[in-house]
């Protein structure tokens, strides 16, 4: 499983932001500033998807 689909799945299941990215730092073993990369890239992914609806 890759750090997206990781996130997808912690806010699938209604976990907040903070513990999303907490969880992404310490699963990945990433720094704060590497895990909030993946968890913006991941909400850019979502944007593009919502904006093609």
């Amino acid at each position: 499983m890759d750090a997206l689909d990781f996130i997808h799945d912690m806010f699938s299941q209604d976990c907040a932001i903070g513990t999303v990215l907490h969880l992404v730092m310490s699963h990945f073993n990433l720094s704060e500033e590497e895990a909030q990369k993946k968890v913006d890239e991941y909400f850019e992914i979502v944007e593009t998807m919502d904006g093609g609806r």
